[in-house]
């Protein structure tokens, strides 16, 4: 007669409730980190002329290298970001206009589409620059060379898209390229922005770590 052996009820029970523990503290921490490192809101200021809205922003190739917004405490310092913050704050039904110093090199883009900038006033976007002999460069586009590009700013659900250029190898040291947009906000909403250059460096096909993260390469409009 062969013995039944009876059910370790208990030893099962066990492990269950420490794996259940060990996801609750992985969540625990997972939520800690977020409330902490939630990135602050930069509100856009008024400008001197007219009833629109201006935004300043930095896009860098690490943290580390910030010229106008360093953020010395933040605990990715080699990683591509755009600064002072993603979180941008704006009125609604009126227009924003948003400067960008690009001081990153180019990455290119996979989707050429992309390259042409989309639902900004006027169609362009003014940008000064150096060119491939480093010789400084100021006009209007609507088309960047998508193999130039550095970054973009997109905020998929207005429909905007503006292309950044990356900065040339003959740019001389310290230097950036200056980008200025506008667009017009409608309704309250929140709304999520982002980059579509995969320029992640150091991850699966450059859309990990700062391109995955929020407060990095992507953030919120948010519009009241």
């Amino acid at each position: 007669m062969v013995a039944q052996r009876t059910p370790n009820v208990g030893g099962r029970l066990a492990i269950v409730v420490l794996a259940v523990a060990a996801l609750l503290a992985l969540f625990a921490g997972f939520a800690v980190t977020f409330v902490f490192h939630f990135p602050p809101t930069l509100t856009a200021q008024s400008t001197a002329v007219g009833s629109g809205v201006t935004i300043h922003l930095e896009t860098v190739a690490a943290i580390s290298n910030a010229i106008a917004f360093p953020r010395p405490q933040d605990p990715h310092q080699d990683w591509v970001s755009y600064l002072p913050t993603t979180v941008l704050k704006v009125p609604a039904n009126s227009v924003v206009t948003i400067s960008i110093d690009q001081e990153d090199g180019a990455s290119g883009l996979r989707n050429a589409y992309w390259a042409k900038a989309q639902g900004i006033i006027g169609g362009t976007f003014h940008m000064s620059y150096f060119d491939d002999t480093g010789a400084p460069q100021v006009g209007d586009f609507s088309f960047i060379d998508p193999t130039t590009l550095a970054h973009s700013f997109a905020i998929p659900d207005l429909g905007v898209f503006v292309p950044l250029q990356g900065i040339a190898d003959a740019a001389p040291a310290g230097s950036h390229n200056e980008i200025t947009f506008s667009f017009k906000t409608g309704k309250a909403g929140i709304f999520r922005w982002q980059c579509f250059v995969p320029c992640g460096a150091g991850s699966i096909y450059g859309n990990g770590n700062a391109m995955s993260s929020f407060g990095y390469m992507q953030g919120m409009l948010v519009v009241q």
